[in-house]
């Protein structure tokens, strides 16, 4: 009796099928992974420059609400004193300074930089944030330029007695090296007791 073999010529070509599709497959993963990545990092800025238009927003208001009161009374007239109206008016001055600066720092920021803390406390303003590192540029150099932009910037620098770097620190952020640092700005002392301690982190 004579044997009968069976030989599958396709056996190759489905083989060579199921790894193609595989590679396929892979590939899709890949740009679906690298597409989540893309919009992870483009929401962390906007995160980031919201949390500052939203601080910038909120003392807005605050100045609007000031003026709606001193418009109120001015238009009343009833049991008005010299010091409650200087008492306003002192609010008044005390938060569209804070209103000015962050717009005059949210001017200078860059692309490369996202801020990651603005507070006051006891008469100093500190600024913190992260600098992309980018190869063949020292960060530190930028934040310094940073820190020149913020001197020349009159709606930021009036009324700080200085502008100068407090610290910096390297980091790895989202697998992308950085640069942490932090800015000190002396507000004049004339100014200190009319301030309102905050804090924004972002």
């Amino acid at each position: 009796m004579h044997k009968l073999y069976t030989i599958n010529l396709n056996k190759g070509e489905d083989k060579a099928a199921r790894i193609a599709q595989q590679l396929e497959l892979q590939r899709w993963a890949l740009v679906v992974l690298l597409v989540l990545i893309a919009g992870g990092i483009t929401w962390f800025g906007y995160a980031r420059n919201g949390a500052l238009d939203n601080l910038i927003a909120h003392r807005q208001q605050q100045i609007q609400d000031v003026k709606d009161q001193l418009q109120e009374l001015q238009d009343t007239g009833d049991n008005l004193s010299k010091r409650d109206i200087l008492h306003l008016e002192q609010l008044e001055r005390s938060r569209l300074l804070w209103t000015e600066k962050l717009m005059g720092l949210g001017e200078e920021v860059t692309r490369d930089m996202a801020l990651t803390s603005v507070r006051y406390e006891k008469g100093l303003l500190y600024i913190s944030g992260v600098h992309k590192v980018r190869e063949g540029q020292d960060p530190l150099d930028n934040v310094m330029a940073f820190i020149g932009r913020l001197r020349a910037n009159e709606r930021f620098n009036r009324d700080f007695e200085n502008i100068s770097f407090y610290y910096s620190e390297n980091i790895v952020q989202h697998d992308q090296p950085a640069l942490r640092f932090e800015i000190q700005c002396p507000l004049l002392k004339k100014y200190i007791s009319k301030t309102v301690n905050f804090k924004n982190n972002a």
